[in-house]
């Protein structure tokens, strides 16, 4: 009888704790709401941009010729095309 009304009470003491821990964070958000964190305005200052480099090379892109130049074709000799079907 002694552990049953022992374990109701630490029960109920939990319980309790768990309601106040719930009205403490409802507290904080409530705070929150309606007294947010004072912000300091600060003046900023303009940055100064830098001017991007002119692209000297007007030819970006390689041409094709020059991309076939770099690949290693000998692999696809050995390609069996019918897996692909």
């Amino acid at each position: 009888m002694l552990l049953k009304k022992t374990i109701g009470t630490i029960i109920i003491l939990l319980n309790i704790a768990g309601l106040g821990f719930l009205l403490y964070l409802a507290g904080l958000m409530l705070k929150e709401k309606f007294f947010p964190k004072k912000q300091i305005i600060a003046v900023q200052q303009t940055r100064v941009k830098k001017k991007n480099p002119k692209i000297l090379n007007d030819n970006i892109i390689p041409d094709e010729d020059d991309l076939l130049k770099d690949m290693d074709l000998s692999d696809l000799d050995n390609l069996n095309l019918d897996d692909f079907e």
